[in-house]
């Protein structure tokens, strides 16, 4: 069984700016596990333990969604937390710009992949990156009033790619492998 997982990763200029983002946030306390900035993408749909036979599958179900769509222009906007900033037990960073395209796209995913076995996500889709899980509330005041406080500078940038990930769990944090990679637009033959 191989863990897998399906994305739109970000350009190296968003993820440096994430980057940037987690050390401001750093330096306002709290004890949270911090996400590395070349692991930040937008979870499409999370596949979990899978039987590797059905890997070839999964990449056509995913290569006949992904032509019907063009380069996603988006944004990053805002701060916040799930479920909320009074008892985060998740940082994060949202997105506004066509987030209905966004939103749809990961729901053709879903419906596909759920011909493969997979149950259908009972919960709406939102678009979001997890910058960080909290491992206890010590700290938090003063990392949340800055969070509420923070007058955030809209990035626009653009999901070009759709990306089937492996994810291998080690004690220093995963290990992502990507088993394949599309743009969004192109005619894939598999």
């Amino acid at each position: 069984m191989i863990r897998l997982f399906i994305a739109l990763p970000l350009n190296k200029e968003i993820e440096n700016k994430l980057g940037d983002m987690i050390s401001q946030l750093k330096q306002n306390g709290g004890d949270i596990k911090w996400v590395k900035p070349q692991n930040i993408h937008l979870t499409v749909k999370f596949l979990g333990d899978t039987e590797q036979k059905l890997v070839d599958d999964i990449i056509e179900h995913i290569n006949s969604v992904i032509i019907q769509y063009q380069p996603i222009i988006t944004n990053i906007t805002h701060w916040g937390a799930f479920p909320n900033l009074r008892r985060p037990r998740v940082i994060w960073v949202g997105i506004e710009k066509n987030t209905e395209t966004i939103i749809q796209l990961a729901e053709e995913i879903d419906t596909h992949i759920s011909q493969l076995g997979w149950e259908k996500e009972n919960k709406k889709f939102k678009a979001h990156f997890t910058l960080g899980r909290v491992r206890n509330n010590r700290g938090l005041e003063r990392l949340t009033e800055y969070i509420q406080e923070y007058k955030f500078e809209e990035v626009n940038f653009v999901f070009d790619r759709i990306i089937l990930f492996k994810s291998t769990l080690t004690p220093q944090g995963p290990i992502y492998e990507k088993l394949h990679e599309a743009k969004l637009g192109e005619k894939y033959f598999t």
